[in-house]
């Protein structure tokens, strides 16, 4: 199994792209109500957090969007799938945005 798995941000693990939420909304977005997980991409993040198959396995992300707080903002807000005591930021051990 793969020691580092990378997601892409935009239409990877959220829609819509951040760029398309820049045009209608002038503050952050909002995790669940602008930006929403994909469903698989959800129960991907949950079963590499969860599942012993996974362990030893870490997660980045990536992104070239222009909205790079906005994006390590949405990190910090969105639920860990199954665990909301924990965020999507607390997964991730790299970050290129």
């Amino acid at each position: 199994l793969p020691k580092l798995i990378v997601f892409d941000l935009d239409n990877t693990l959220w829609t819509p792209e951040l760029y398309q939420v820049a045009r209608r909304v002038k503050a952050a977005p909002v995790a669940g109500r602008d930006v929403k997980l994909f469903p698989a991409a959800a129960a991907a993040l949950h079963e590499i957090d969860t599942c012993d198959r996974w362990e030893g396995t870490q997660i980045a992300v990536a992104s070239r969007t222009n909205q790079g707080d906005w994006a390590r903002t949405l990190l910090d807000a969105f639920e860990v799938p199954g665990d909301p005591s924990r965020r999507l930021s607390d997964l991730v051990a790299y970050q290129e945005i």
